[in-house]
């Protein structure tokens, strides 16, 4: 008997965490869309959106999974690369090319890879790849709050290194009411609680226009940055070369693209040394993998932006996955009991890929129910 899917349901989980802010958007609550997907062999997979920084709607969700559950069932749920083609770029005239349902779309394709993985016995890392066993991870934090100055940005560095075994650290510029002396005294105060020896990467999430981005550059040069991420807006193309040209910063972009064509589009013009491609929003493991599998020919990097559990079985998957973008409970308390097992970085600052069959990852439902919207 072949599978098939018979039926797939929506749900939408929010709880309050402490405010942050990246310089341009505020984060408030926390936020989870998950997806699941039923079979006529009884066998399920899950997949999701959300993370540290879901501000997108949840309530819009829901109509998009509706909207596809008429296509998919009766489908084959290992038939990935298909089921991406029919409900992703053939229905561009009708949905448009990317946006929501792009996301709800990456929901679900992560959940049949979950399926293909529990039918073969096998980890979705493995069957994407599985070229390494561990990998580095970094520690996103060093976001604008409320009451939080240099001191206390410090602190907090410290500790993700002392504590949390981090080798590696990201901070946040680019807020507007900032400018790059403020920015620059935190770049600066960073690398100084940091020592030579950690790597600091600093996100600026599109804030700046082409000069201020090249005016930012030159200024990190001086602070060993390990990247300089999302400094433009993201199809600015050209500006993206110019910058890239002009500065010995490592650029890293992606995590705002839907399609494959963007990426080839911003290789093309040679506009960053580092992909932060993101499978909830590319959508899926398929496009993601052709991401990083093009990324690898012309000798790039990956470091998936977001979702840890979702995207570590990628970036261990091939040989170009440099780092593990890792949020830890320190960023959102709930994070503690979200996850089965629960990712931590091993003493010497990497992460372990699990080896059970699907993702390798459960979520905590006894504790996600009393968060449940909608």
């Amino acid at each position: 008997m072949e599978i098939r899917i018979t039926d797939i349901i929506s749900e939408s989980f929010e709880w309050e965490r402490p405010g942050i802010w990246n310089g341009m958007h505020f984060y408030g609550p926390g936020r989870m869309h998950k997806v699941t997907l039923f079979t006529n062999q009884g066998i399920q997979g899950i997949g999701w959106n959300g993370g540290t920084a879901a501000v997108r709607p949840h309530n819009f969700y829901a109509p998009f999974v509706e909207y596809y559950k008429s296509f998919l069932i009766g489908k084959n749920p290992l038939e990935t690369e298909k089921l991406t083609l029919e409900l992703g770029e053939k229905q561009n005239k009708i949905l448009g090319s990317a946006g929501l349902h792009t996301q709800v779309l990456g929901a679900i394709i992560i959940a049949c890879w979950d399926i293909k993985g529990k039918v073969e016995d096998q980890s979705i890392h493995t069957l994407l790849g599985g070229e390494q066993k561990r990998v580095r991870a970094y520690i996103a934090g060093g976001y604008y709050a409320k009451n939080k100055g240099i001191e206390e940005l410090q602190q907090e560095l410290l500790y993700n290194v002392n504590e949390l075994n981090a080798t590696a650290v990201k901070i946040k510029i680019g807020d507007p009411t900032a400018g790059i002396s403020l920015d620059m005294k935190r770049v600066e105060a960073a690398r100084e609680a940091l020592g030579p020896h950690i790597d600091l990467l600093v996100d600026a999430n599109c804030a700046f226009d082409l000069p201020t981005a090249l005016e930012y550059a030159k200024e990190m040069e001086n602070y060993k940055v390990y990247w300089f991420e999302e400094p433009l807006a993201i199809h600015d193309f050209k500006a993206h070369k110019i910058l890239n040209e002009s500065t010995s910063l490592t650029i890293a972009a992606g995590e705002n693209y839907y399609t494959l064509a963007d990426f080839e589009t911003l290789i093309e013009n040679k506009g960053a040394s580092m992909l932060n491609v993101d499978a909830t929003i590319c959508p899926g493991y398929d496009v993601a993998l052709s991401v990083a599998k093009l990324a690898q020919e012309k000798g790039i990097k990956i470091a998936p932006h977001g979702c840890q559990e979702i995207h570590l079985p990628l970036v261990a998957a091939v040989s170009n996955g440099e780092l593990l973008e890792y949020y830890p409970p320190e960023v959102d308390e709930l994070r503690k009991e979200l996850f089965y097992p629960n990712l931590k970085l091993d003493s010497d600052g990497y992460v372990t890929v699990p080896d059970a069959p699907g993702i390798g990852f459960d979520l905590n439902m006894d504790l996600l129910n009393r968060y449940r919207v909608g």
